[in-house]
C-alpha cells in the first residue's frame, strides 16, 4: 500500500504537469463556493444585525407608534397619554410602560452645538428601554409632575458638547429653552445597516427630558404622544400581550394609523426569510458544484485514458487496484479542495466588496467556510469515484498494449 504522503506527492506532480487543464477544470467549484460564501455572508450579516437591533429593543418589549401621515395639517387622533394609562391598567405581565414624544432639535453648550433627538418621556422609559446611567441620574416622577427643565444626555451628545468636562450641573440650550443636565447615559452600540426591518432610536444621540417639558409646537394635542414603549415580564408572554394592546388601541384611537411593533415576531419573520434565502443560495451553489463536479469527472476520465499505459506499468510492478484507485481519488480531491480554497477566498473578498459598495452588513461565519471546503472535498471524492474505479479495473496486459 502506498503511504499517504507519497500519494499526495504523486497527485500533485500529475496535476502540475497539466496546469491549464487542472485550473480550467475547477472553475465550476471555484464559482460555486465563492457564490455560497458571499451570499451567506450577506444573510449572516443581516441575521446578526436583526438580532443586535432586537437585543437593543429587547425581545420582551412592545412598541406602539403613530404612523406618519401624509397630511401636513395636524388633526386630532393618534396616541395620547390616556392610552398609556389604559395600557398600564389592562395589559397582562407588564413590567414598565412609558409614553414618548420626539423632536429633532439643536443643542448648544457654550460655543459647541450639535443636532440631537429630543425625547420627552417618563421615568419608566429607563426600565422599558434598558437604559443605564453612566453618571448622575435619570428622570424622576417629580421632574415629570412639575415639568422641570432638566435633561439627561446620551453618550455621544455628552462627548460632543463636553469633551473635557463633566456636564452635570451645567445648562444646555435645547430648542431655544435652557435645561439643566442631571445625568449622562452609558453608551450603547447600535447597528447601522441598510434596509433594516426594525427602526431603533439612537439613544447615544438623544437628550431625555420630562414629557411635559418638550414643547409640541403647533400640535393641537397637548396630551398627544408619538410612541408608547411597553416591557413584558417574559418573552413568551409578548405575543398574547401584543394582542391585548392591539385590541385596546383599536377602540381608544378610533381606528387611527398606529403600528404595533413586536421585535419577537419580527425576529421570527426574519428567520423564516433567512431560511428561504439559504435554500435559494444552497440551490444555486449546488448547481454550480454539480457542473464543476461533472467537469472534474470528465477531466479525470480523460486522464485515465491518457495514462492507461502508466497504470499498466504500475500494476505490472506490483501496485494493487486499491493503489491505483487511491491515486486518482487523491488527484480529484486535490482539484476540488484547491477550488474550494480559492472559492472561499474569492467569496470573502466579494463579501468585503458588497459591504463597501452596497453598504450592506456582511459577516463571514467560520462554520460556513468550513462547510464550503468540506463540500468541495466531497464533490471531488464523489465525482472521482467512477474514474478511479475505471482505472482500477484496467487489466495490466491490456493496459501495457495500449498506445
Amino acid at each position: 500500500m502506498i503511504p499517504p504522503r507519497a500519494l499526495l506527492r504523486l497527485g500533485l506532480r500529475s496535476l502540475m504537469l497539466h496546469r491549464l487543464r487542472s485550473t480550467l477544470s475547477i472553475l465550476g467549484v471555484v464559482f460555486g463556493v465563492a457564490a455560497v460564501v458571499a451570499m451567506s455572508s450577506v444573510g449572516e450579516g443581516a441575521r446578526r444585525e436583526a438580532i443586535a437591533q432586537i437585543g437593543a429593543l429587547g425581545i420582551d418589549t412592545i412598541t406602539v407608534r403613530s404612523r406618519p401621515s401624509s397630511d401636513p395639517s395636524p388633526v386630532p387622533g393618534g396616541l395620547r397619554l390616556s392610552d398609556a394609562v389604559s395600557l398600564r391598567a389592562v395589559v397582562p405581565h407588564l413590567l414598565a410602560v412609558a409614553p414618548v414624544r420626539e423632536a429633532r432639535l439643536s443643542a448648544e453648550a457654550g460655543s459647541r452645538h450639535t443636532d440631537v433627538i429630543a425625547v420627552g418621556t417618563t421615568p419608566g422609559y429607563a426600565d422599558a428601554a434598558r437604559l443605564r446611567s453612566g453618571s448622575g441620574r435619570f428622570l424622576s416622577d417629580l421632574d415629570v409632575r412639575e415639568a422641570k427643565r432638566i435633561a439627561v444626555l446620551g453618550a455621544s451628545v455628552a462627548r460632543e458638547l463636553y469633551p473635557l468636562s463633566d456636564p452635570r450641573g451645567d445648562r444646555i440650550l435645547l430648542g431655544g429653552e435652557f435645561f439643566q443636565v442631571v445625568g449622562v447615559l452609558e453608551g450603547r452600540a447600535l447597528p447601522r445597516g441598510k434596509g433594516s426591518p426594525i427602526r431603533t432610536r439612537d439613544v447615544n444621540r438623544a437628550v431625555f427630558v420630562p414629557l411635559p417639558s418638550l414643547d409640541r409646537g403647533s400640535d393641537p394635542r397637548p396630551d398627544g404622544v408619538d410612541e408608547i414603549v411597553l416591557r413584558i415580564d417574559s418573552g413568551e408572554q409578548v405575543t398574547g400581550s401584543a394582542e391585548v394592546v392591539k385590541s385596546l388601541l383599536e377602540r381608544t384611537t378610533g381606528g387611527a394609523a398606529v403600528d404595533v411593533v413586536v421585535p419577537r415576531e419580527i425576529l421570527r419573520q426574519k428567520e423564516q426569510t433567512q431560511r428561504i434565502f439559504n435554500i435559494v443560495t444552497g440551490a444555486i451553489a449546488a448547481i454550480s458544484l454539480l457542473v464543476g463536479g461533472i467537469g472534474i469527472m470528465n477531466i479525470m476520465l480523460a486522464s485515465v485514458a491518457e495514462r492507461t499505459r502508466e497504470v499498466g506499468i504500475r500494476r505490472a510492478l506490483g501496485a494493487t487496484r486499491r493503489d491505483i484507485a487511491s491515486q486518482f481519488l487523491v488527484e480529484s480531491s486535490l482539484l476540488t479542495s484547491a477550488g474550494g480554497a480559492i472559492g472561499a477566498g474569492l467569496g470573502g473578498l466579494g463579501a468585503i466588496l458588497i459591504q463597501l459598495l452596497a453598504a450592506w452588513p456582511t459577516a463571514l461565519s467560520p462554520w460556513m467556510l468550513l462547510l464550503a471546503l468540506l463540500t468541495a472535498l466531497l464533490v471531488g471524492v464523489g465525482f472521482g469515484l467512477y474514474p478511479a474505479w475505471h482505472a482500477a479495473q484496467l487489466q495490466p496486459m491490456e493496459a501495457l498494449r495500449h498506445d
